[in-house]
């Protein structure tokens, strides 16, 4: 199976707004950055640390798993400290899932499956805490270049679609809330939304027709914010056309100019 899904979670903020891009940028060969190594190992060191704070592992077998994770050139004593910071964070909120639930269970690291709503779609959650009525998903964010909300945010969403699929059997219709959270120790945002587990399952079945659509390649090209992070960023031709128009808006208003290299039309006519 693969590692990566086509319509990912982590993606699904630009899937969803421009349905052919998950399949247009296939084309395009996947890269990495210093940034992105980063985050890889910081998210490593966290599970680690949450795992110690737990009492998942004893210190002996922390401080060796510690020494080999850094070895890397990513890591370094603050990355320790925002691990730690993360760490505290899971431990307080299953204090308070334990004022509501005798026995909660905090799961890190698992693969959620929503292939439900979303074709062949699966993720990986950093951690989820259960505490009938109440699952928690938590997701860690390592980078600091904007806070990143919980609220309506639909890469959460999707994991917390994952979470019920995976863990409603088990615990029936005693999970009625699910409370979504995004953890940020570098800039210090932990900001967290809150919604029923019937209104959860209302949203993705509303996106279902939108991810098919992403699925099969089809819709609209459309340019946003979103394509920042998408591999065709820079060759894309609505992109370009959204340049030509905001140009032919503020032509009269001012000096504006296109870039030098226009963007390559690689869209299909």
């Amino acid at each position: 199976m693969a590692d990566h899904a086509l319509l990912s979670a982590s993606g699904a903020h630009r899937w969803l707004a421009c349905t052919p891009s998950a399949r247009f940028e296939l084309q395009f060969p996947k890269t990495t950055s210093a940034y992105a190594e980063e985050g890889t190992l910081a998210h490593s060191v966290s599970e680690l640390t949450t795992r110690f704070y737990l009492g998942e592992i004893d210190e002996n077998a922390y401080e060796t798993q510690l020494a080999e994770l850094s070895k890397s050139d990513y890591f370094n004593e603050e990355m320790l400290e925002h691990a730690e910071s993360y760490a505290k964070f899971i431990v307080e909120r299953l204090a308070e899932a334990k004022k509501v639930c005798a026995d909660p269970v905090v799961i890190l690291e698992s693969r959620l499956d929503f292939s439900k709503y979303v074709p062949n779609g699966f993720g990986t959650g950093d951690c989820l805490i259960i505490a009938e009525p109440v699952l928690d998903v938590i997701d860690l964010k390592y980078g600091k270049g904007h806070r990143v909300e919980a609220q309506d945010n639909p890469q959460m969403q999707l994991y917390g679609l994952g979470a019920l699929k995976l863990y409603r059997p088990l615990f029936g219709d005693a999970i009625k809330k699910v409370e979504l959270y995004v953890d940020q120790p570098r800039i210090d945002s932990y900001n967290g939304w809150t919604c029923s587990a019937d209104e959860l399952v209302a949203w993705g079945e509303s996106i279902k027709p939108t991810a098919q659509k992403a699925f099969m390649g089809l819709g609209e090209y459309k340019a946003g914010s979103w394509c920042q992070f998408c591999r065709a960023n820079g060759q894309c031709k609505a992109q370009a056309d959204q340049q030509i128009s905001a140009f032919d808006d503020f032509k009269d208003q001012g000096t504006v100019s296109l870039p030098d290299e226009p963007l390559a039309a690689a869209l299909p006519t």
